[in-house]
């Protein structure tokens, strides 16, 4: 089970690890079902941590528009095991649908509260 917080603007917002050279580095993602990827990173947190830009890949934004945008590899702690995925460089730290697929989301939407990610069975 994962555990996120409800903050005063009703973003629900998880800490995830990145982990970069053997250093954990704890990131607040906010859950965004309106993005398809795995998560997304601006690239002050990319630059901050020293990451190096990969491969480009094509998109379509929230507002329908297609574009192509950077992405770097990392590696993040998720529901207490590491995983290596691709993340694109975007305006904010997103967790994208690709990462929540085979989770349950059960949310109180007020300020402040918990909620909790369960991955299915």
């Amino acid at each position: 089970m994962i555990v996120g917080r409800i903050d005063a603007n009703l973003e629900a917002k998880i800490a995830v690890k990145i982990i970069v050279s053997d250093r954990n580095h704890d990131i607040d993602f906010l859950v965004d079902t309106g993005f398809n990827g795995f998560i997304a990173s601006p690239m002050t947190v990319v630059e901050s941590l020293g990451l190096q830009l990969g491969e480009v890949q094509r998109g379509i934004t929230a507002d329908g528009r297609s574009g192509y945008f950077d992405t770097v590899r990392v590696t993040i702690i998720w529901n207490k095991e590491a995983i290596q995925l691709h993340a694109q460089v975007l305006d904010e730290p997103l967790i994208g649908t690709r990462l929540l697929r085979g989770y349950a989301l059960d949310a109180a939407w007020l300020p402040g509260d918990a909620f909790t990610l369960t991955q299915l069975s």
